[in-house]
């Protein structure tokens, strides 16, 4: 009897011994064979508004080895110089291994961070890839931009030019239109040019249907309305003309301010 007992019991010792080894062969071991390697087409990028939709920078990367097949999630990040990424800005790339940045995308960043418009400042950009909670998130080495970021201001609809014999003549035949360029700093329509003695006004446009007009010292400020009178340039001479409009809550122009300037 006893040596019964003795013979199950050392078959239980064999049969426990065999399903550990059993449990041990079908362990799987997560091998972290690489981080993903990032590549930027530039390391300093212009930024401004008129080339808002512009691409400003490529980011590539060499996929992560995680040393077993995984579908991988990327994700850019980005941080203020030095910030060690601790409250970064990130942007999923999903299974993608590359994302170009728009010159507006890049200055949202620069903005988001905290940077200040139009001072040259540095962003430190890195890769994540992750496999969801298989295995720790693997991380690029850091790359850094640099850029002076800007004030975005919404563009005015309507485009304003000069005309006139002080510009180019009343529009007509021959004669057009100077356009303004729209200068987001001013806030205003802004333009150095050169003139010539003699009358003229403005109109949006190019068309009579909105044009403004008015007297008084060009230099010191002038208020404008709407089909307002000619105004003078006494002496011909290269200037600066800058033109502030004004409208109402519908965005109906309503008048302006004039400041011309040698």
């Amino acid at each position: 009897m006893k040596n019964w007992f003795l013979n199950i019991a050392a078959s239980a010792v064999v049969l426990l011994s065999f399903t550990a080894c059993e449990k041990d062969e079908t362990k799987v071991t997560i091998a972290t064979a690489g981080a993903p390697v990032l590549t930027a087409s530039a390391t300093t990028a212009t930024l401004s508004q008129p080339m808002a939709n512009d691409n400003a920078v490529k980011y590539t990367w060499a996929p992560a080895n995680f040393g077993f097949a995984a579908a991988t999630t990327y994700t850019l990040q980005f941080d203020k110089k030095g910030g060690n990424f601790s409250k970064p800005i990130s942007i999923n790339a999903g299974s993608a291994t590359t994302r170009t940045l728009r010159v507006t995308e890049l200055n949202d960043i620069f903005i988001n961070l905290g940077l200040p418009a139009d001072a040259a400042a540095q962003v430190d950009v890195r890769v994540l890839a992750s496999v969801g909670t298989t295995a720790p998130t693997q991380a690029s080495a850091v790359s850094t931009i640099a850029a002076t970021p800007y004030d975005f201001c919404a563009i005015p609809k309507d485009s304003w030019g000069l005309v006139g014999p002080a510009g180019d003549g009343w529009p007509g035949a021959t004669a057009t239109d100077i356009v303004l360029p729209y200068d987001c700093k001013a806030r205003a329509y802004v333009l150095r040019m050169p003139l010539n003695a003699g009358p003229f006004k403005f109109r949006a446009n190019k068309d009579w249907g909105t044009n403004l007009g008015g007297a008084g010292n060009l230099t010191s400020g002038v208020p404008l309305t709407l089909n307002g009178s000619d105004l003078t340039i006494a002496t011909a001479g290269t200037y600066t003309v800058k033109l502030v409009v004004a409208v109402d809550a519908a965005d109906k122009v309503t008048g302006g301010t004039l400041t011309v300037t040698p």
